[in-house]
């Protein structure tokens, strides 16, 4: 009968022991329990702050709007057509550089051509000479060269002209001997003045015949020895002065003489 109160007793005692070690570890997490939760929730609260955050800088993907298929279409021809043009470049400049390439090959190739020397012959250097000397510019002489040899013909009106071909086709560069064989001929030199007015007189009324009004007089021209003679009629003297200035304009005229000109009354 006594142990049943003994083991009541000790049961009694060890709930009691273990209620208390429950309290006691209960109290020791309150206490604890204020270190760990805090940081926790700060910890939290600052990645909470920062997903916002992000969250507010950042647009989402739905918000974007899709570029229409026009703008689309348009940009990637712009592509297409950027990049033809690099091509094109590209391939320009590719072409020039080979055409360069193939000229500086030509033309290193290419073997230079020797300078072509000027055409020129002792007889017409001789001519051209006898030509610029006003004295013997009408004279129609010839020259033949054998070699360096000028051989001359023809005819000159005196002596003096004669000496002074000899001199002059001596001079001429080239030439080492001269043989003369002009013959004085002194008709020749009325000759060649006829001929000289035959010639004034052709271009004086070549001059005349330019304007109507002298044309319509109708003067006649004559030259002798650069001098020329005008006659006709007509009822101006300004006419007859136009005459004589168109003839004196012509080379080789030295004057002009208009007493052949009759001024009429009007009928």
């Amino acid at each position: 009968m006594i142990i049943w109160p003994l083991c009541g007793f000790l049961v009694l005692t060890l709930m009691g022991g273990m209620g208390h070690a429950a309290e006691e570890g209960s109290g020791d997490r309150a206490k604890e329990a204020p270190r760990t939760v805090e940081p926790k929730k700060k910890q939290d609260t600052e990645t909470k702050a920062e997903n916002n955050g992000k969250h507010a800088t950042e647009k989402p993907a739905s918000e974007e709007k899709p570029k229409p298929p026009d703008e689309k279409a348009k940009d990637e021809k712009a592509k297409d057509e950027k990049a033809k043009d690099e091509k094109a470049k590209d391939e320009k400049a590719k072409d020039e550089k080979a055409k360069t390439e193939e000229k500086a090959k030509t033309e290193e190739a290419k073997p230079e051509e020797p300078a072509k020397k000027p055409v020129t012959s002792l007889n017409l250097a001789i001519k051209l000479a006898l030509m610029a000397d006003p004295q013997l510019f009408p004279l129609d002489i010839e020259v033949e060269m054998e070699k360096t040899k000028a051989i001359l013909s023809g005819s000159v009106p005196t002596e003096e002209d004669k000496a002074k071909v000899t001199e002059i086709a001596s001079k001429v560069d080239g030439v080492e001997g001269v043989v003369n064989k002009l013959t004085v001929t002194p008709a020749l030199k009325d000759k060649l003045a006829k001929k000289q007015d035959e010639s004034i007189a052709h271009v004086v009324r070549d001059r005349l015949s330019r304007s109507e009004t002298l044309k319509a007089v109708g003067f006649d021209v004559k030259s002798e020895n650069g001098i020329v003679y005008l006659t006709g009629k007509t009822r101006f003297q300004v006419i007859a002065l136009e005459a004589a200035e168109a003839a004196r304009q012509v080379p080789g005229v030295r004057a002009v003489d208009t007493a052949g000109v009759q001024l009429v009354a009007k009928d």
